[in-house]
């Protein structure tokens, strides 16, 4: 709207120009065009009537001069109307802006999250919140579903591999399999499609214990190549954690990762849920 009006203004000032400039450089075409003006305005039709007498009131609105103010006039008129018009929009805009920012005054939290391999020493200030403790409060946060999204699931202790740092993952893996059966937490999983490299083993047992409802989405046949490398979780569309962190026992004690929790970030998670749905 100040763009229009801007523009406005100097429309009228370059018209006011013209016209000035005309009438003081222009002196002697003004005469020969108000000679051709009266010559015209002295002829007579057949009846004997003066030309004068029927374009006196259509000449004040053909001469040159009249263009350029009407063209300003209009202009001015839209300036007025044009946010008059959009009223309601507007109202209804500073409304939703307004119901949004009430739903999004939450206390939002956020918080690095660190996975620091074992064996890597870090000076004793140096501060992180471990990947497997972080997962285990957003677990126990949860009051009506945790929504997973995942690249593939290797979280179990393996008898046949076995690997003492590989209790963190066995310890989520267990948190979550607790919710889902013995909490009645609404368990959603949506990972890759299972290959030979990455079974998804953990999965199948979640759903074989109706721990878990889980989706496999093959990439291949949807977009005819990639994977689903996403991972991130939402607990009752209020927290959320996304990172780097598979859900593989190594992301948690093998591997450096990193990723950011958020609690009480509500607007936030929506915006994640959307991508999940």
């Amino acid at each position: 709207m100040g763009y229009l009006i801007s523009f406005v203004k100097y429309l009228l000032e370059y018209f006011k120009t013209v016209l000035e400039s005309g009438s003081v450089g222009n002196a002697s075409s003004s005469d020969e065009e108000l000679e051709q003006w009266e010559q015209i305005f002295m002829m007579r039709d057949e009846n004997g009537n003066s030309y004068n007498d029927k374009r006196k009131k259509r000449s004040i609105w053909c001469r040159p001069s009249c263009i350029p103010v009407s063209i300003v006039i209009v202009l001015i008129v839209l300036v007025v109307l044009v946010p008059l018009l959009d009223q309601p929009n507007i109202v209804h805009m500073n409304a939703t802006i307004a119901a949004v920012s009430l739903h999004c005054s939450d206390e939002c939290r956020l918080s690095l999250v660190e996975s620091i391999p074992e064996g890597h020493m870090y000076p004793p200030n140096v501060t992180h919140l471990p990947t497997k403790n972080v997962w285990l409060d957003l677990i126990d946060e949860a009051q009506t579903r945790i929504e997973i999204a995942s690249f593939y699931w290797t979280l179990r202790y393996n008898e046949e591999y076995p690997y003492n740092s590989s209790i963190e993952g066995e310890q989520v893996f267990q948190a979550l399999y607790a919710a889902g059966s013995k909490r009645n937490i609404d368990l959603k999983i949506a990972q890759n499609w299972p290959s030979k490299s990455f079974p998804n083993v953990d999965t199948e047992y979640l759903v074989k214990k109706k721990a878990a409802q889980v989706r496999s989405l093959n990439f291949s046949k949807l977009l005819g190549n990639g994977i689903l490398h996403t991972k991130f979780w939402i607990i009752d569309r209020k927290h959320f954690y996304i990172g780097s962190a598979n859900m593989d026992w190594r992301a948690l004690t093998q591997v450096k990762e990193l990723g950011i929790v958020a609690f009480n970030c509500s607007c936030l998670a929506d915006d994640l849920g959307k991508v999940f749905d």
